[in-house]
């Protein structure tokens, strides 16, 4: 059963009132402006010449895996700016602009058309929502809330959480295929897109795969190339996954199942949290992923946006008694999380 929210809080309206009054005072509206397009771009542009540099330039083998290192780091900017950005369309009011900006998913091996349905459908309407939010319910190795049933193995969850994270870009592409044949996030299933977005999905797997393994091992060799393959999804996978997950799984967040208290809008303020919003250099490096409250208050709005509005939310927050989380450091969110998941690693 999916989950009701009470009737739309006076807190919820006067926000929403003032974020369109000032979104409306803004020449480009809630989209991308300029100086969040020429980061896209630039983005895309060093992300292309660092994998053809690996596979074709005349470079030792340390000189190479350098070059991995800033291509892994590389994409996970790109994933932060552009990807998740393109998915939730905030690039701009032109639809078919987005769809193309989030073929870089794709390339990647991971499926535009599922993470729409997996991130914005499910993780951001039902988020901390046991069953129907992936994000905390998808594997039965890690208990994220206290509505998971535990099992002897979460007793060392703490150990082997990060390598885990670790292997979840290396892994995405296997469970999209998943999602695809069983139809399900969490515990709830959802409508399998039509046959013309199945083909295009394995159409993009096959160019993924090959770009990601064929063309590596022709070039490179199989040994070099498997080598690179697992130092560039190393740190990647971890650091994503950390920065999705400390906005959620912490001693403060509240989890939930069906029956819901507050309204949608309290309910993301009461579930989510942000780190390190005084540094200018982590929301540029994060595409505003620092700010998880605002983004979850206004999916489709640019991040670029986000610091203005986190003023608003502060004062209407102490105005009506609500609780706003914010970790100052991306550091004491992820220790956070970590005893979080020790709590919840004992019976």
């Amino acid at each position: 059963m999916k989950p009701a929210f009470q009737k739309e809080s006076d807190f919820s309206k006067t926000l929403k009132q003032r974020v369109r009054e000032y979104l409306s005072q803004d020449a480009n509206g809630k989209f991308a402006d300029f100086s969040v397009w020429i980061k896209a771009v630039a983005l895309i542009m060093i992300c292309t010449t660092l994998y053809l540099s690996i596979l074709f330039s005349s470079v030792d083998f340390l000189t190479r895996s350098l070059l991995v290192v800033v291509f892994s780091i590389s994409t996970l900017l790109l994933g932060l700016n552009v990807m998740h950005e393109a998915a939730h369309g905030n690039y701009s009011p032109k639809a078919w602009i987005n769809r193309i900006l989030a073929l870089s998913f794709d390339i990647y091996g991971i499926s535009s058309d599922l993470y729409v349905i997996k991130h914005t459908q499910f993780h951001h309407n039902y988020t901390n929502i046991y069953g129907q939010d992936g994000d905390i319910s998808e594997t039965p190795l890690i208990r994220m809330s206290t509505q998971h049933s535990w099992m002897p193995i979460h007793r060392f969850q703490v150990y082997y959480t990060a390598l885990l994270y670790s292997l979840i870009t290396i892994t995405w592409p296997l469970s999209d295929l998943s999602r695809l044949v069983t139809a399900k996030i969490g515990t709830y299933t959802f409508r399998r897109p039509p046959a013309f977005t199945i083909v295009k999905i394995l159409f993009w797997k096959a160019i993924s795969i090959y770009l990601t393994y064929v063309l590596p091992i022709q070039v490179l060799g199989f040994g070099h190339a498997i080598f690179f393959i697992f130092l560039f999804h190393l740190g990647l996978g971890t650091i994503i996954a950390l920065i999705f997950q400390v906005a959620h799984v912490h001693e403060d967040a509240k989890y939930e199942r069906t029956e819901i208290q507050t309204d949608w809008f309290v309910h993301q303020l009461l579930t989510t949290a942000d780190f390190s919003t005084q540094s200018r250099l982590v929301n540029s490096l994060c595409g505003g992923l620092n700010f998880q409250v605002m983004h979850h208050l206004f999916p489709n709005v640019s991040y670029r946006h986000y610091p203005a509005i986190q003023k608003t939310l502060r004062e209407l927050a102490s105005q009506h008694g609500y609780r706003y989380v914010e970790f100052p450091t991306f550091l004491g969110a992820v220790v956070a999380h970590f005893k979080w998941l020790a709590q919840l690693a004992q019976p």
